[in-house]
């Protein structure tokens, strides 16, 4: 069984500036962005420009403002008595008691679920508009980490027989295991911590749930959802093409 879920079975393509499936997951290279650029009041709720304005590192406030970007965007494509509002008042804030980052809007009780994942620069944001069980996960394949030794100290023992007994292939089957366990986490509102032990092939059995993979470039990027839930991916190549829908 753990065979299906290394078959590359995800198909991304590029965005085009049409109104976009509600499960749409969508990714961009966040480095592209020049944070100063952009008129934050206008684009970020108070509570983000409180948030942004934390983050220490450059590249951290290139993920942020990418993601509540592609969120807003998401948001005013899928939702058509929105269409119109102004992005700062459509805040993104992390749910504690459901580990969901939730989409709130100004004057109104609306509340969209989403989710969000970023990895070295490269971002991705969905919407979660039925509150079904998803989740999804990037991460950069980075042959300079010690996977193995780290699969040996986290990982299932079944996990790590697959890890190690294909060398050409271990690298790809390390990182793989990690975004399901990641989107999985996602899907199921677990702690991540819960999930490194145990067989994440057998927990997304348990759980129901379908998993589809790929790489993309130097990323491993997997989707986790209920297996009624057809999800696609599109790259955002310029963030200029959702300049005409957020008004920017």
């Amino acid at each position: 069984m753990p065979a299906l879920f290394f078959q590359q079975q995800i198909v991304i393509n590029e965005h085009s500036v049409q109104p976009c499936n509600a499960n749409t997951i969508l990714l961009f290279d966040a480095q592209q962005l020049n944070v100063d650029e952009f008129d934050l009041n206008a684009l970020l709720s108070p509570f983000e420009l409180a948030i942004i304005t934390r983050r220490k590192s450059y590249k951290a406030k290139q993920e942020y403002l990418a993601t509540r970007l592609l969120l807003k965007y998401l948001l005013k494509q899928n939702s058509s008595q929105f269409s119109q509002l102004p992005a700062n008042q459509i805040s993104s804030e992390f749910d504690e008691p459901s580990s969901k980052l939730l989409i709130h809007i100004t004057g109104s009780e609306t509340v969209f679920s989403s989710c969000l994942s970023h990895s070295n620069g490269f971002v991705g944001a969905a919407l979660n508009v039925t509150r079904s069980e998803f989740g999804f996960d990037i991460e950069k394949i980075n042959l300079k980490r010690p996977f193995t030794k780290l699969a040996k100290h986290f990982y299932h023992q079944d996990e790590v027989n697959l890890i190690t007994q294909n060398q050409q292939q271990s690298a790809a089957r390390f990182f793989r295991i990690w975004t399901l366990k990641e989107a999985l986490a996602k899907a199921t509102s677990k702690p991540i911590a819960k999930l490194l032990s145990p067989n994440v092939f057998t927990e997304l059995t348990r759980a129901n749930l379908a998993a589809v993979s790929c790489q993309y470039n130097e990323f491993d990027i997997t989707v986790v959802s209920d297996k009624s839930t057809d999800w696609q991916c599109s790259v955002v190549n310029s963030i200029s093409q959702l300049r005409g829908v957020l008004n920017f």
